[in-house]
């Protein structure tokens, strides 16, 4: 077996004459330009060219776009085999389907396939009301897994450490915007900050020692930003995307059995041989030093790709209001009493504008214009960043909020799961059901 590293969560996995491979993001600047790798792919070489076209699967995890990268995805063939989990709606497989590919095998959480020479894999599904997934490789008593972004089931988690995996890549660091983007107090986020990093951190022990790996990789999670408006997000002080070497240096502390392994894009794990290191010298120099170099280096490219983007269409406010007019409509009552709140949008730009929806509307409708004064939850956004998502144009509204580039403030300070599921997936069904057992 011998398992390719690229970065996030895509890995090469070569095992019985077969090609797996995992996750394929290989281009930078996702969600709306912000999202760039650990290190520039293309430093070591890596591009949506360069991986082999001889692949005989591609698994894909779930919908995030550091993920499920489109334009890396036109690379391939469109009848290349395409393993993905089996969720509860359709709008994943439909994604894949509207790019093209025609051999798209949904798979049951749990399952093992046979890919053939020896070779299986297990497809596990996340626990959580948001689709993902998780992969598990098989050769000749040799096991690779790929945690992806995937919150796994307690029993998942220890099914895995009893079958004796040999490396495992894991999520270590939080792909979100909390606390960060939110307007507490300067000294109040601090502390919010430096709390969710050992968070995560006890996270990912908790989980590498649930599933004993003999070599743990910290993997997917984190993202390199490097416009200048957000670069204080790179801070270990004022942002949640932890460092791998700090990754490692906590399971090291936490003195597990599993041996923490630092991979950057293009080292190799051999079954036989053990760790390669392919990597340039750059990535291996301290991560602060790196991404000053980086960051000067890109900045013009990244300024004028900001620039090049198409502005909001005039019919801003009629997109607006009947988007989030069906999709509260489209939920049971009791959904909206368990989102029970007034989401309101302060949108900035030449078609921007202020508008509340309102879940505790009776309805028949639920966006109005202005601010509610009662107000429980606002996002501030430019008006060319939500046209994409209102006009249908983009299909996860989650890509914006991923995208960094918006501000937050609530009222009460509280976790709303429901309004968060609601923006996820407003599926009214699987919403329902969901909270109906949950």
């Amino acid at each position: 077996m011998r398992v390719t590293y690229y970065g996030q969560a895509c890995t090469l996995i070569e095992a019985g004459g077969k090609k797996i491979l995992t996750d394929p993001w290989l281009t930078e600047g996702a969600y709306c330009g912000t999202w760039f790798h650990t290190h520039i792919l293309a430093d070591a070489g890596v591009t949506p060219k360069s991986v082999p076209k001889d692949i005989d699967y591609l698994f894909i995890s779930h919908e995030h776009l550091d993920h499920m990268d489109a334009a890396t995805l036109r690379h391939f063939p469109h009848d290349m085999p395409l393993l993905i989990c089996k969720f509860v709606t359709p709008k994943f497989r439909q994604y894949f389907q509207g790019l093209g590919f025609t051999n798209i095998q949904e798979n049951v959480s749990g399952e093992k396939l046979d890919l053939g020479n020896g070779v299986s894999a297990t497809i596990f599904g996340t626990a959580e009301y948001t689709n993902d997934s998780a992969i598990l490789v098989e050769h000749e008593g040799v096991r690779v897994f790929n945690e992806t972004d995937c919150k796994l089931a307690y029993g998942d988690l220890k099914r895995i450490g009893e079958m004796g995996i040999d490396i495992g890549f894991y999520m270590f660091s939080g792909a979100n915007w909390y606390p960060m983007l939110y307007d507490y107090a300067e000294d109040i986020k601090l502390d919010l900050i430096q709390r969710r990093r050992k968070a995560l951190l006890r996270s990912l022990v908790q989980r590498v020692k649930l599933t004993k790996p003999r070599y743990a990789v910290p993997a997917a999670g984190p993202c390199t930003v490097l416009h200048s408006d957000l670069f204080y997000l790179n801070s270990e002080e004022t942002g949640i995307f932890i460092d791998p070497v700090l990754a490692v240096q906590a399971m090291t502390d936490a003195k597990l059995s599993s041996e923490g392994l630092y991979m950057a894009s293009t080292d190799v794990w051999d079954s036989v041989k053990g760790f390669e290191s392919h990597a340039p010298a750059s990535f291996r120099v301290p991560r602060a030093e790196y991404l000053r170099e980086v960051s000067a280096r890109l900045a013009p490219a990244i300024l004028a790709d900001r620039a090049a983007e198409p502005p909001a269409g005039s019919d801003l406010d009629n997109l607006l209001t009947k988007h989030f007019d069906q999709l509260a409509a489209m939920q049971t009552e009791a959904v909206r009493k368990r989102i029970n709140a007034k989401l309101a949008f302060v949108i900035s730009g030449p078609q921007g504008g202020e508008w509340t929806v309102d879940f505790t509307s009776p309805g028949p409708t639920y966006v109005r214009a202005g601010i509610a004064a009662d107000w429980n939850y606002r996002i501030e956004v430019e008006d060319k960043l939500i046209y994409p998502f209102v006009s249908g144009e983009e299909p996860f509204f989650e890509d914006l909020l991923l995208s960094l580039r918006f501000k937050a403030s609530r009222r009460p300070d509280e976790y709303n799961e429901p309004l968060y599921h609601f923006l996820y997936d407003p599926d009214p069904k699987k919403l329902h059901d969901w909270y109906a057992t949950h």
